[in-house]
């Protein structure tokens, strides 16, 4: 089997999944009315009580919401194929487990963009129909602020940080047999990793100048490349030894 026809039958899946699909459109549904009433309360100054405590409480449960969902939702398309057991059958017919081992987590990367996307869709555009001024004001002040060099720099330890952070879910997922235990175990790996992270930082954190975000930005830019090898490898050999 093809790498691109593995990926098309991880996408499919993945957008096949109707309980998380249903989730999305719940929490997608949430983020559209508490950004839509905030920006109606805000423009119309209404202070009306009921008003206030209803959007308090749609975003305090939109936040923790998709808390919890950017941690599930990456974790179960992880999961699926183990606990549904039919990781011995894509191997079984011929898929080689270290293309399914990156089709996997491409997919997952993929699936989980689109999923923010399509959450933060309403709220983003309705604060760049309501607010276009401020955001412009936004966007000049970060250029003038930080060199160029350090936005991208920031961009990229942004993506690079999404794919360690998803590469580590992997690891615990395979190591665990997509057992529950794995959410636990990757918690686990955070936490060694915001460790080492906190110990290359010590040197700097008094130093609030220019040279202290370049350096911030690009160690952490590093630290997760680094995080991103180790857990591959990890993963991989765990993958290739494991009796399915």
């Amino acid at each position: 089997m093809k790498l691109k026809d593995i990926f098309k039958m991880e996408m499919y899946k993945n957008r096949n999944d109707v309980p998380y699909l249903v989730v999305i459109a719940i929490l997608t549904g949430m983020a559209a009315v508490a950004s839509i009433l905030g920006v109606f309360m805000i423009e119309n100054s209404i202070n009306q009580s009921t008003l206030l405590v209803l959007e308090v409480i749609l975003i305090v449960f939109t936040i923790i919401g998709l808390s919890v969902f950017f941690l599930l939702y990456p974790f179960h398309l992880l999961n699926v194929d183990y606990k549904n057991k039919v990781m011995s059958l894509i191997f079984a017919s011929g898929v080689s487990r270290g293309k399914y081992y990156f089709v996997k987590i491409s997919a997952t990367i993929l699936s989980s963009l689109i999923a923010i996307l399509v959450i933060l869709l309403i709220p983003i555009v309705t604060f760049l129909i309501v607010y276009p001024d401020t955001f412009v004001e936004f966007v000049q002040n970060v250029i003038t602020s930080f060199k160029s060099s350090d936005i991208i720099s920031f961009v990229l330890s942004a993506i690079v940080g999404l794919v360690a952070s998803i590469v580590t879910l992997t690891t615990a997922v395979i190591i665990t047999k997509g057992k529950v235990s794995g959410i636990f175990l990757y918690f686990g790996f955070s936490w060694i990793v915001s460790m080492i992270q906190s110990f290359s930082f010590i040197g700097h954190i008094a130093d609030i100048g220019s040279t202290a975000v370049s350096y911030y930005l690009y160690t952490a830019l590093i630290l997760s490349i680094i995080q991103t090898a180790v857990f591959v490898l990890i993963g991989l050999y765990v993958l290739r030894k494991q009796d399915l």
